[in-house]
């Protein structure tokens, strides 16, 4: 089965948020992703493949790698994507000892990775600011390879966060703050990443109980904020197997 005009137009379209949330779709790139997808509990709308991949995926609509390339957004299209839908209900957030809460997170490979690490380490919960990427952006999802099926994303301003978790304490990453590896997190804390460039902002800064850093050995002026991630849970992990 090949692909209609129409469809080949909608899915071209889901490269843009305003369409994602209108369609209520958005794309899934990669055969390892399409494959988490199916396993998932997401509604799939359709499955697309082109003809070195069609065995694989033997219900999949044949699509040209003409076609792949004015649906993808990467610059070398997968031979595999789909098509699935966002769930309609309103996520929420569960109780827990530990909230992670990502502000104004800009770069969608890093949002993934930072969705794929929690993921590994059994975190399946993550709040972001509500000028955070978009967690279905193609290249989000592709970073996440799969987890971000398992894993609950919520959009809120840190005040409703805060409201929401008010017997948390508040702990900012900052350059300066103290060493990860001699601090003990509050059993209930919100763990704030900041912006890529800026940092956690003033705002949140204000109400923040404490701030950690993880100390610099060599001459690196920062570190990536899905490493940033990475480092602080393992920590977190470890400090509570310890007890």
């Amino acid at each position: 089965m090949a692909i209609s005009k129409n469809d080949l137009k909608e899915f071209s379209s889901l490269k843009r948020k305003s369409k994602r949330s209108e369609l209520g779709l958005f794309l899934v790139e990669g055969i390892k992703n399409c494959e988490e997808l199916l396993a998932s509990d997401y509604e799939v709308e359709a499955v697309l493949a082109t003809n070195n991949s069609l065995h694989a995926f033997p219900n999949a609509i044949n699509i040209s790698s003409k076609d792949a390339a004015r649906i993808s957004q990467l610059k070398s299209p997968s031979p595999v994507m789909a098509i699935a839908k966002i769930p309609k209900n309103e996520n929420s957030l569960k109780e827990s000892n530990f909230i992670y809460f990502l502000e104004s997170t800009n770069d969608p490979g890093n949002l993934g990775t930072i969705i794929r690490t929690l993921d590994w380490f059994g975190i399946n919960q993550l709040a972001c600011s509500i000028d955070t990427v978009d967690v279905y952006n193609s290249k989000t999802v592709m970073a996440s390879m799969g987890s971000v099926f398992r894993t609950n994303v919520v959009y809120m301003d840190f005040t409703q966060l805060q409201s929401q978790f008010e017997n948390h304490k508040v702990i900012a990453t900052t350059i300066d703050g103290n060493n990860i590896y001699e601090f003990k997190i509050p059993e209930k804390s919100i763990i704030v990443f900041g912006n890529e460039s800026k940092g956690v902002s003033k705002e949140i800064l204000k109400h923040s109980f404490d701030q950690i850093t993880i100390p610099r050995f060599g001459k690196a002026e920062s570190l990536n904020v899905s490493t940033s991630v990475a480092v602080i849970t393992n920590e977190l992990v470890k400090s509570t197997f310890k007890g």
